[in-house]
């Protein structure tokens, strides 16, 4: 065994899109920072597709959003769709029309690709950044000047790392936040697990749009496009516990409801993985010189695509603010500004929202749940759910049947998507310590009617 000192101004622990894209954030301050992953490359897992127009004005300032869009699809368009197999039918579409001229549409892009586009920029754009694989980070300790790391590689070679900053973006498991001993409250649902597949099928030859939501208590589904080669992300629900062999098996009786116009000429299954859908936040996004990002700090339902988009969300500003103080421009206070803001948008929009999505696709509380999803039992209180599965009502039906109807009106559809745009940080949060030119462009990227909550002052740094 051996043992290597390396000391870096920050660390961050994973190579996903969160990691790099903190890392190419502090890169542009001439930060000096490593990237470890415990992986031998990027993941090329099946995972998150979609981004917001919020996200693109984050990846525009970042300079890789042209690079992004050329490996991307155009999503312009939501549509609901009820029923199942050949008695599908539209109930509902909603425009992405929210980023104005700069960004009309949102984008599908797979998460593999968008990763690996953001480290190439990082590594061709900046000397003061690295990233280094097969280190799997086996202890994390800190005292008032410096984090200690020590990672194991494949052939169980120690290397024990210092730097002044960590950020742990390693995912909803999370081996940073655990040595940290930070507590991920919440929930994750326990009577169903999500299916990601890729597959080529002709999805747009039957009306479908660049995203869409099939609206079913057991069938439902999740449909996005993905290239131009017709490969498109279809996800759905089982019960739990089921091996990912055991879920291919029974594959088509979840696809004859989902697909459009099936069987047609068939389907070519590309990639299938099963995950367990969260609802948890972590107690505290900073613990000394520790953040979370991603979800390393908040994991979500997928449903809305506000998973990868909120972390990325969390990583721009957390890059820049991290890289102001390093270089003296801003006070150490400023980060502890990042991460209530940061915990205060998820829990009051992005978690809610991706419920409220989730009752909604799954028609919960006035349609059959075979599963027990949505019930207000045992297993619900021993989750501490109660708070949600009380939502499914049967007053809900009329009142999504209400919102499809409104979304017949384009401004009422405007007026929805604009909310994505609340679990933005406000875009002169920390403009007292930034160039003039940078906060112009910043702000006239953004839409001019959105909802600006007011600055958050600055509060004194914890003890």
């Amino acid at each position: 065994m051996g043992s290597v000192a390396n000391h870096h101004s920050v660390i961050v622990v994973g190579a996903g899109a969160v990691g790099l894209m903190t890392a190419i954030n502090l890169a542009r301050a001439n930060v000096q920072v490593l990237v470890v992953e415990r992986g031998a490359g990027i993941d090329q897992s099946p995972r998150a597709t979609s981004y917001q127009p919020c996200v693109m004005a984050e990846m525009e300032e970042t300079g890789i959003l042209e690079d992004v869009r050329q490996r991307s699809m155009v999503n312009d368009v939501l549509s609901l769709w009820v029923g199942r197999g050949p008695q599908k039918k539209c109930v509902a579409s909603v425009a992405k029309r929210e980023g104005g001229k700069s960004y009309a549409s949102g984008i599908n892009c797979g998460q593999p690709i968008l990763a690996e586009t953001i480290m190439s920029h990082l590594l061709a754009r900046y000397t003061t950044a690295a990233v280094r694989f097969t280190q799997r980070v086996e202890a994390v300790t800190q005292d008032a000047d410096k984090v200690t790391v020590t990672c194991v590689d494949a052939e169980g070679v120690n290397t024990v790392y210092t730097c002044d900053w960590l950020v742990g973006a390693d995912g909803a498991g999370s081996t940073v936040r655990k040595l940290l001993d930070i507590e991920f409250v919440g929930f994750s649902w326990p009577k169903e697990d999500f299916v990601a597949t890729n597959l080529r099928y002709p999805f747009d030859k039957h009306g479908f749009s660049t995203a869409n939501f099939v609206l079913d208590p057991v069938h439902w589904g999740v449909v996005t496009v993905i290239d131009d080669t017709g490969l498109w992300r279809c996800a759905f629900g089982v019960r739990p516990g089921l091996t990912n062999e055991e879920i291919r098996a029974e594959l088509d009786d979840h696809y004859k409801h989902i697909l459009p116009g099936w069987p047609g000429n068939g389907y070519e299954l590309v990639e299938l993985n099963k995950y367990k859908p969260h609802q948890r936040c972590a107690a505290t996004f900073r613990k000394g010189r520790c953040f979370l990002a991603g979800d390393a700090a908040h994991s979500n339902n997928p449903l809305g695509g506000l998973g990868l988009t909120s972390g990325l969300l969390d990583a721009g500003p957390l890059g820049r603010a991290l890289g102001a103080v390093i270089n003296g421009k801003a006070p150490d206070a400023l980060l502890d500004v990042w991460a209530e803001a940061r915990r205060h948008k998820w829990l009051t929009y992005t978690n809610p929202f991706s419920i409220e999505n989730k009752r909604m696709v799954q028609r919960g509380g006035y349609s059959e749940d075979v599963l027990g999803i949505w019930d207000l039992d045992d297993v619900a209180r021993k989750h501490h759910m109660e708070q949600w599965v009380k939502t499914a009502t049967p007053e809900k039906l009329e009142e999504d049947e209400k919102l499809f109807e409104a979304f017949k009106d384009p401004e009422a559809q405007l007026e929805s998507r604009m909310k994505q745009w609340s679990i933005t940080m406000h875009p002169l949060w920390m403009a007292e310590y930034e160039d003039e030119a940078v906060v112009k462009k910043r702000m006239s990227v953004r839409p001019p009617n959105e909802r600006l909550e007011p600055v958050q002052p600055l509060k004194p740094a914890a003890a």
